[in-house]
């Protein structure tokens, strides 16, 4: 490239966004005082310079920096005009590099493009009215241009973040496939981040959070309104926009943080505290946004210099421990967690003490870990020990005293204790007032956990009024666009889930999504969760097709996020067996089901909750599969008429046999009833008999856990395994509840359906008042000569009577209730 008066440097003025002019304004050489004028600030200008201002300019710096001239390569956001960047035109050189962000450069030359648009936008504002599709002119120009360079400055609350201008130009350059996303920082801010990431982390993940182009901002409010206007109109809007803008700085910052590390490294600083203090901190970064896999590398690569410099007893060795319990339970990997914690138990005990508040901490973290494996009261015992440390240690009226009692709650309210749950949850909500204040996180979090004790006690509208105070406390303190306010937002869809109102839930659910998938992004635990909450709703809407959709993204994202074998995959596995299972595809939910099983098992142990719940349901899909299958071979020639008496046969005779007259009798008694009963069968025989030879012989191979009375004709040996394997067929009818202050009995319609809830209501099609989990049922009995049915929880005993509608005895909802509740426990 030829040299030039460094006075007259030769420059390009490339149009980006008005239709209204040619896309070549200019091309030649600007006196350098008008150079000046246009890149130093001056305002003054006419319209064929704003015209020029109305424009990207592409320049290129030879390497002894005398010359400039246009080249279509790179874009850099400047940040309107409150710009980081200032090119000084002097006449030798050009720009000084230290005045730029560090770009790509050869050694012939540096490219830059200083976006005179976001610079002087407001001097041209009379040129948009008349370019109805500036829009897409912009999108087709940086894609023509092909390059765009985000530099953030300052790195802890970057400008270009917070213009409406730059925002709408980075979107534009990520959502145009071929166009490269560059994000620099200056030389001054890449030691300030590496230190933040060393030191600070939650300040590099913070950064991503006040990513909300709905806030940005304009010099001019008309650029604002144009841009906002598009962004609307765009495909997802201003989520669309954040969400984009957030992954690219998400992989800009894990990108960092990672050559940080291999920085260190190829200097041979491996072995240092140093490298292994800046490998924890990237490993908490990566477990901010969810890598758990990868966090686990980098705090064991950590772990391993810590051991050499400070020994087993080391204050860092024992928070490393500490920070891969975490990661493990965040995993599903419970047993690896308790691990983990308890090796930071022993030295924090050693080193530090029994009393003191780190020590707590552990005993708190260990809570949390059996609290997440169903161990309730290995749970509530280590909750316990670490209130009584804060509260020797810090006080009662203390934060993490505060959080203690929460999670004594937790383990309570799992237990089904929810009157405890909730005293728990109040003492907790009382301290945090007083010493956090009404507005704050944590008070809006206690609120969400009372509204959760609520709602699984039946009690909806108490729940969605503590929810309600959640979303006003969190969208003030944190922001509508939250992960905590999605949080809430989804459980005050569970609420209307749960009293019945589908679309309501729905949309709640909905919002929390757009929130989720904003936040956290598309690929994240709780956004796929969200999508299962959704396939529950329109599965209860009986909506199936569509829920088994939303189904298939929660387990896609799942799969991919936390792995096949994780207690959350699982649970998504569950729940599209039951999908199966009321769509009539046996098959399928027996599939889904066990695997669902499987996982279960391998994660959380053969005695877990959610394992027993998954071992009744494939036992009684496969119990209803087998019954299919046999009434299906019925011989054509029969009477539809015969079917009903066949069918109504069967039922009652399964009502009796599993009624307690026969659980209640003497294996003699038994004997002679089953033999009784075996007469009465024959009717039930005909239909039964095709498939009778393969179901007895693969009985007699596998066994059923269950021995039916000798001398049984094989009809009624048939039953009698049926009312085995199913003994939680969902039972409903009609009964009269006492009221809650010993009221006169008024009549309920009540169920006991296969989610373990015994469930009343004013009627059978209405939605259920409430829903008493069996997890949480002390004792079901007889009382009054069998005239009342108690039903013992917590604090309180429900009392039933027969009604005249009744068309099932007391004895067997007494019988059907003790059965769900020894297979739960």
């Amino acid at each position: 490239m030829p040299a030039a008066a460094a006075a007259t440097p030769p420059i390009w003025l490339s149009l980006l966004c008005s239709c209204s002019v040619p896309t070549c304004v200019s091309k030649g050489r600007l006196h350098e005082d008008r150079w000046r004028m246009m890149m130093g600030g001056a305002h003054m200008m006419d319209r064929e310079e704003q015209l020029w201002t109305h424009t990207s300019m592409v320049m290129a710096g030879t390497s002894n920096h005398s010359d400039a001239v246009v080249r279509s390569s790179s874009v850099i956001t400047a940040i309107d005009r409150t710009a980081a960047i200032t090119l000084r035109p002097t006449p030798a050189p050009i720009w000084r590099e230290a005045d730029i962000a560090h770009v790509s450069r050869s050694d012939e030359e540096s490219w830059l493009l200083g976006d005179a648009w976001t610079l002087y936008a407001y001097t041209v504002d009379a040129l948009v009215p008349t370019c109805g599709g500036w829009s897409t002119t912009f999108k087709e120009s940086i894609a023509n241009i092909g390059h765009v360079l985000l530099v953030l400055m300052p790195w802890r609350d970057p400008v270009p973040l917070t213009r409406a201008w730059c925002l709408w130009e980075i979107f534009c350059g990520i959502s145009n496939e071929g166009t490269e996303v560059t994000i620099q920082l200056p030389n001054s801010e890449e030691q300030a981040l590496e230190n933040a990431i060393r030191d600070d982390y939650k300040a590099v993940t913070d950064t991503l959070v006040r990513v909300q182009a709905e806030r940005a901002d304009a010099f001019n409010p008309h650029d604002k309104h144009m841009i906002f206007t598009a962004i609307e109109s765009w495909a997802g809007g201003f989520g669309a926009v954040n969400q984009a803008v957030k992954d690219q700085l998400r992989a800009w910052c894990l990108q960092k943080a990672v050559g940080a590390v291999e920085a260190m490294r190829a200097r041979g600083e491996d072995s240092t505290d140093a490298f292994a203090g800046l490998c924890g901190q990237v490993g908490l970064v990566l477990y901010q946004f969810g890598e758990h896999n990868r966090a686990v590398a980098y705090y064991e690569t950590a772990l391993a210099v810590y051991l050499r410099t400070e020994g087993e007893k080391g204050r860092n060795v024992a928070a490393l421990y500490n920070n891969l319990g975490i990661a493990y339970k965040n995993k599903g990997e419970y047993d690896k967690a308790i691990y983990f914690y308890e090796k930071d138990l022993a030295i924090t005990v050693e080193t530090v003490g029994e009393k003191h508040p780190s020590t707590a901490n552990t005993y708190g973290n260990l809570g949390l870990a059996y609290y997440s494996k169903g161990e309730y009261d290995k749970a509530i015992a280590y909750h316990e020990k670490a209130l009584a440390v804060f509260v020797e240690t810090l006080g009662e009226k203390h934060p993490s005293t505060a959080s203690t009692f929460n999670n004594l709650g937790l383990a309570y309210g799992s237990k089904g204790d929810y009157d405890r749950a909730i005293a728990f949850y109040e003492k907790d909500l009382a301290i945090t007032v007083e010493t956090l204040g009404e507005k704050h996180p944590s008070t809006a979090r206690t609120y969400n956990n009372l509204g959760e004790a609520y709602r699984h006690k039946g009690e909806y509208d108490r729940a969605i009024a503590f929810y309600e105070k959640d979303l006003a406390v969190t969208v003030e303190t944190l922001g509508e666009k939250h992960p905590s306010t999605a949080n809430t937002y989804n459980n005050l869809g569970n609420a209307y889930d749960n009293k019945g109102e589908y679309d309501r839930a729905i949309a709640f659910y909905e919002k929390a999504l757009a929130i989720r998938v904003e936040a956290l992004g598309e690929k994240h635990p709780s956004t796929a969760s969200t999508y299962g909450n959704l396939g529950i709703a329109y599965k209860n809407k009986g909506e199936f097709d569509k829920a088994i959709e939303l189904y298939q993204k929660d387990l896609a994202i799942k799969a991919e996020t936390l792995g096949e074998k994780h207690p959350s995959t699982a649970q998504t596995y569950f729940n599209i067996g039951l999908l199966h299972d009321k769509r009539g595809d046996k098959e399928q939910a027996c599939a889904y089901m066990q695997q669902a099983l499987n996982v279960f098992t391998a994660t959380l142990g053969p005695d877990h909750p959610n394992t027993r719940k998954a071992e009744r349901n494939l036992r009684r899909i496969r119990g209803g599969a087998v019954t299919r299958q046999h009434t299906s071979t019925q011989h054509v020639s029969e009477s539809q008429l015969q079917q009903q008496h066949v069918l109504a046969h069967r039922n009652l005779l399964l009502r009796f046999i599993s009624s307690a007259v026969v659980y209640q009798s003497s294996a003699p008694q038994r004997n002679l009833l089953m033999r009784f009963l075996g007469a009465v069968a024959q009717v039930h025989a005909e239909a039964r008999r095709p498939a009778n030879t393969g179901s007895d012989g693969e009985d007699k191979k596998t066994g059923t856990g269950h021995d039916c009375p000798r001398g049984c004709s094989a009809p009624a040996r048939a039953l009698y395994k049926d009312a085995c394997k199913c003994p939680n067929e969902p039972l409903a009818g009609w009964l009269r509840k006492r009221g809650r202050r010993r009221a006169v009995f008024r009549p309920c319609w009540c169920k006991l359906d296969d989610d373990d809830h015994l469930a009343y209501g004013k009627s059978a099609s209405g939605t259920a008042k409430r829903r008493i989990p069996l997890s949480s049922v002390q004792s079901a009995e007889l009382a009054h000569g069998g005239e009342e049915l108690h039903v013992a929880v917590p604090g309180r005993t429900f009392v039933f009577r027969l009604h005249a509608r009744s068309d099932t005895s007391l004895a067997d909802w007494c019988t059907a209730i003790n059965s769900r509740i020894n297979a739960t426990t």
